[in-house]
């Protein structure tokens, strides 16, 4: 019985040791590899929702409706295209735009989820970052994802840290948004791939690729609000019948009132004898743009936690009902 104790006793001494050696280099190891921000600045975002009359101000408008869960507009979806400016006024001039979408989806208190890219082009800045995350809008403040970005802020990971500044009535409110960027690392893979996509016109079932799931509001005369669910063939050439190496899946949506803009959320899906895995890509799709990029944000299988750009370049564009876009894929962490 005592050599049992002492045995028992010599184990969990053991364990002690093992638990306090674990816990001392994970603290050395958060210490050696902690990131400090390498570039900060503090921003302001100016919503104005569109309220069916104010046309003119507007630079939101809500999609889709809120749902009967709860008090808080659960479901509403704000498709939104707002100046961010240096200082808290509404006037000032902006050095940014905030392109993207936010959603209510608690039933208990009001709380929204963001997606958006920071679009610059200024003397001071040009590219842009993509943020997306909760704003726990009940929170004094609230930390979301800096998860990319393009140009001089070319793939850019940090935090942006937001803050409410005011909220007037259903129609206007303003976030300070405090962003921590940390540094960009080195290139390691690229390729070419082309996107095409056919939208569903009441009549090609056969061979549509995507479709309306949102139409567009009233908000201009560019689609703002229209958003479209795709699944589209991924080819090596330009050729629509090519055999797809990968199928895209996703959304996008217009975002602007003044011209054609729209935003993408996606994943690449490959399924081949050459690659298995996935590429998750966002952002702001700058139409008016010859080439335009986005953030590759994740990857699973061949392109396992990959990070990169994508860049856009539309190859032909045919009525409503069918377009096509080269995107040149390079990959910045591979592993």
């Amino acid at each position: 019985m005592a050599r049992i104790v002492c045995k028992y006793s010599l184990f969990i001494i053991w364990l002690v040791l093992i638990l306090q050696y674990s816990l001392s280099t994970c603290a050395h190891s958060k210490k050696l590899y902690e990131n400090k921000p390498c570039k900060r600045f503090v921003l302001y975002y100016h919503d104005i929702l569109f309220n069916g009359t104010n046309i003119a101000n507007a630079t939101s408008a809500a999609t889709t409706n809120y749902t009967s869960l709860g008090n808080f507009k659960h479901g509403m979806l704000v498709v939104f295209d707002d100046p961010m400016t240096k200082d808290n006024h509404l006037l000032s001039t902006p050095v940014a735009r905030a392109q993207g979408f936010y959603f209510y989806d608690m039933k208990t208190t009001y709380n929204a989820w963001f997606s958006y890219t920071l679009i610059f082009n200024s003397t001071e800045h040009k590219g842009t970052l993509n943020i997306m995350g909760a704003d726990m809008m009940s929170e004094e403040t609230r930390d979301l994802s800096v998860v990319g970005g393009t140009g001089d802020f070319f793939m850019a990971r940090g935090i942006a840290t937001f803050r409410t500044d005011v909220a007037q009535d259903d129609y206007y409110f303003r976030l300070e948004m405090d962003i921590k960027l940390l540094n960009e690392n080195k290139p390691c893979k690229r390729f070419t791939l082309y996107y095409h996509d056919i939208l569903f016109n009441g009549t090609n079932v056969a061979n549509a690729t995507s479709a309306t799931a949102v139409n567009r509001t009233k908000l201009g005369d560019f689609k703002l609000g229209m958003l479209v669910v795709f699944d589209d063939p991924m080819t090596i050439d330009n050729h629509l019948l090519s055999p797809p190496v990968a199928r895209a899946q996703g959304f996008y949506f217009y975002d602007m009132k003044t011209t054609y803009n729209a935003w993408f959320s996606y994943t690449l899906i490959f399924n081949s004898t050459e690659h298995k895995g996935t590429i998750n890509i966002m952002g702001a799709d700058m139409m008016d743009e010859e080439t335009r990029d986005l953030s590759v944000v994740g990857g699973t299988g061949d392109f396992f936690m990959t990070r990169g750009i994508a860049t856009f370049r539309t190859d032909t564009f045919q009525g409503a009902d069918y377009f096509r876009v080269q995107m040149d894929i390079k990959l910045y962490e591979c592993y």
